[in-house]
């Protein structure tokens, strides 16, 4: 990256190896890191684990890293404004940002800006991150927002949130806007239900669902006594993985929402509402609900010709689309929304690190006006 003009490759290793420290339980910055989003997270201790062990993504490959560098857009400033519904977001968002420019500035969440915190205090003691003579500091943490002209602004958070993030810039900044999304499993003919529900499962669990990654609506190929057999093994799955990691707490706002998804199932097909999840189950759909992202499923039958009936109008909130089986019905998603991630079901949550998770084309905007 010497064309860059700063040391970018080296900036990403130096995050990724502090986050290599921070999943580990035994260290320091470990146990640091695991007391503080035990207070900022609302996840379990098991949660938490999972999280730090599995899905932080401290090990990409040369493949990826040199992926992530060559398509980083340039910018003399980046500065980035984090969410908080994934607890190991801030080391993809960061080194996406060290790629893009020379000076970055972070906002962390409120909420949690347990890691952001971490990564930018260890970074500023590594020879990687220390400023030229007279040079203002690569990285840094900011409380406020003061981007100049030419700047470009990476913000993560729901689409009402960036919306206005975008108004209130000043003119001549760009904005390049993360927003919300959801994920989706397309489980085609073929596979034993049992293992697929337990794949299902492995993408659901970690974060408690909160990603855009995370997979809150599954369509199941052929037929309606197939899928409901699904809906009830996906309650088992999730039920034996509860156990293993339990949800975190809930706020009053998610768990009636959860009992609203659970009653309006169980009139229109079945519904499963236990302590750790909902599963619902529509054998007639004609229009998807979205369940709330606290470890709740809706499981629908669906054939590849139906998909666009059913499926378009939430195309363009599409992030990740998991599959197993016959291709049909994950193809026919896939038409309808070639910018999601695609991967095997139970992999959903471990997208190669190559830049921004969400690959549909970014909400760019100039400050001063609406996108």
């Amino acid at each position: 990256m010497s064309s860059v003009g700063w040391p970018a490759r080296a900036r990403v290793a130096a995050l990724c190896e502090i986050a290599r420290r921070v999943a580990d339980p035994a260290g320091a910055l470990g146990r640091e890191a695991r007391a503080a989003l035990a207070l900022a997270t609302g996840l379990s201790r098991p949660g938490i684990e999972l999280a730090l062990r599995e899905h932080l993504e401290h090990t990409p490959s040369a493949a990826e890293v040199e992926t992530l560098l060559c398509l980083a857009e340039r910018a003399p400033r980046c500065t980035v404004v984090l969410a908080a519904n994934v607890c190991t977001a801030a080391l993809r968002a960061l080194a996406c940002a060290v790629a893009c420019a020379p000076v970055v500035r972070v906002r962390p969440s409120r909420r949690d800006g347990v890691l952001a915190e971490l990564l930018v205090r260890e970074a500023r003691r590594l020879p990687a991150f220390e400023p030229a003579p007279g040079a203002e500091p690569p990285l840094e943490l900011v409380t406020e927002l003061s981007p100049v002209p030419g700047e470009l602004v990476h913000a993560y958070g729901s689409d009402d949130t960036l919306a206005r993030l975008l108004r209130s810039l000043p003119p001549g900044v760009e904005l390049r806007a993360h927003g919300s999304g959801f994920g989706l499993a397309a489980i085609g003919a073929g596979p034993d239900l049992a293992e697929t529900a337990g794949a299902l499962a492995a993408d659901v669990v970690p974060f408690d669902q909160a990603g855009c990654l995370s997979p809150r609506v599954a369509l199941v190929a052929g037929g309606v006594a197939r899928a409901e057999d699904f809906a009830l093994a996906l309650d088992a799955a999730l039920d034996a993985a509860a156990r293993a990691v339990p949800r975190g707490v809930l706020d009053p706002g998610t768990e009636a929402a959860l009992a609203r998804f659970a009653a309006t199932f169980a009139a229109v097909g079945l519904a499963r509402a236990r302590p750790s999840h909902v599963v619902g189950f529509d054998p007639a759909p004609e229009v998807l609900v979205l369940p709330p992202a606290a470890r709740a499923v809706l499981v629908v039958a669906a054939e590849p010709g139906k998909v666009a009936a059913l499926f378009g109008p939430y195309a363009a909130e599409l992030t990740a689309l998991g599959e197993v089986g016959d291709p049909r019905l994950a193809d026919a998603v896939a038409a309808l929304a070639p910018h999601a991630r695609r991967s095997t079901l139970g992999a959903m949550q471990r997208p190669p690190f190559d830049g921004p998770v969400d690959l549909r084309p970014r909400t760019r905007g100039r400050g001063g006006r609406a996108s």
